[in-house]
């Protein structure tokens, strides 16, 4: 009997320690994906992103969920995909852009240059984008996509998607609440049915 209360405890702390390291992990994650979402990649190895124009439909459509790995600028290669921060407008702002690699060069200095374009269906008209980006631009290279779930990131980012899921966790957290609370009556005669 002892022996089976003590792996109990055991399993109880491995259980309790596991949650605390995923909740850890995911604190931090969150927290650098809010104050340093440029370095959420380096520091974790890949990072998701929505999908919000239709500049590589149908390769990539829009709400598509995709996530790019930590970039290997030398390893890179024309018609790679790539998540990048371009000034799109001219506007002095940076736009996050997923596009297909148009070329990569260097210029005088030894810099890495590199041009991009958007999906074209026959594949011989390519025209590259009006913009050239830089190494330090590049935030990821593609690796896979998961169809349509940037619906439900878009939802969850949302003031309403968030004021759900405060709302939920809080009825949660009341329930778990409850349920280990218990009954005292029900838990006393359960303690002297043991003894």
């Amino acid at each position: 009997m002892d022996k089976q209360m003590n792996k109990k405890k055991y399993l109880e702390y491995i259980k309790t320690g596991l949650f605390y390291l995923i909740a850890g992990v995911l604190v931090l994650y969150i927290s650098i994906a809010i104050f340093i979402p440029d370095k959420t990649v380096k520091v974790f190895g890949f990072k998701p992103y929505v999908v919000i124009t239709n500049s590589l439909e149908p390769y990539i459509n829009v709400n598509d969920l995709i996530i790019v790995k930590n970039p290997k600028i030398d390893d890179l290669e024309e018609e790679d995909v790539i998540t990048f921060m371009a000034d799109i407008n001219y506007d002095g702002e940076k736009e996050v852009v997923t596009h297909f690699i148009y070329s990569i060069t260097e210029n005088n200095d030894g810099d890495t240059i590199i041009r991009t374009h958007r999906y074209f269906e026959d594949g011989v008209t390519v025209i590259p984008d009006y913009w050239v980006i830089g190494a330090d631009d590049v935030l990821g290279q593609y690796v896979f996509k998961i169809n349509k779930l940037g619906y439900i990131v878009q939802f969850l980012k949302s003031p309403f998607g968030i004021a759900t899921v405060v709302v939920n966790i809080g009825v949660v957290i009341g329930i778990v609440y409850l349920i280990k609370k218990g009954d005292p009556k029900v838990i006393k005669k359960e303690e002297d049915k043991e003894e």
